[in-house]
């Protein structure tokens, strides 16, 4: 899983809150099942839903270490919210879904980017099931994690305030989870090493490594 902090700055935030808030919800089951989720949805329909999700994958894509990790080939995403009495049970999402233009995409990773602070709303903690154990996520507004699609999850129900956030799924370029960390381990390695050696020619050698992995791996 990755964490990450300060995706969104607080402008960003404010506008994206005050675009969805001014948008329609609708019953969250229309995505998914009734018996497992009680939520809110921006209509996807509306026209504000595009300009809030152009300031969310900008401010995603202008990571680099959100694109090495994920290293998305496309991604969707919608926006939720939990009033008091609200959650999503335990569940694991969809392997396909709709993606731009409404082509098919195959779910790798899946996303949420906070947008409300964690002392504004109780309960709605985020759980994730990870091989190591079940992790409890409550995040500052702007950040982001990102998680395997494989993964069960849920959202504790809300007991006070509401949470408001961005969901999304990705498409990686790389399938296999195994070879999205091998590359993200070497960039991370890439970074530390040409910050300590910046007269050498270490760059050009790990593009090099990189760019050979991908025309390997990559899907495109």
């Amino acid at each position: 899983m990755l964490k990450l902090e300060g995706v969104l700055d607080a402008a960003q935030i404010a506008e994206v809150r005050r675009i969805v808030e001014a948008a329609k919800f609708i019953d969250g089951a229309v995505s998914g099942k009734a018996t497992l989720k009680k939520n809110l949805q921006v209509e996807r329909g509306a026209p504000q839903f595009d300009a809030a999700i152009r300031i969310v994958v900008g401010a995603l894509m202008a990571r680099e270490d959100f694109k090495t990790y994920a290293m998305p080939k496309q991604l969707t995403l919608e926006f939720n919210r939990y009033d008091p009495g609200m959650f999503y049970k335990a569940h694991m999402d969809a392997a396909l879904m709709g993606g731009v233009r409404g082509q098919p995409m195959r779910t790798d990773l899946s996303f949420t980017v906070y947008l409300t602070d964690p002392d504004s709303y109780r309960g709605g903690e985020f759980i994730l099931e990870t091989p190591y154990g079940q992790e409890r996520i409550k995040e500052k507004a702007g950040s982001v994690i990102v998680y395997p699609s494989t993964m069960l999850h849920w959202v504790e129900p809300v007991e006070e305030g509401s949470r408001l956030s961005a969901v999304g799924w990705i498409q990686s370029m790389l399938r296999d989870e195994s070879q999205r960390q091998i590359m993200h381990e070497i960039d991370a390695l890439r970074s530390h090493t040409v910050k300590a050696f910046p007269d050498s020619d270490m760059q050009e050698r790990f593009d090099h490594l990189q760019s050979n992995l991908m025309r390997y791996w990559a899907e495109v």
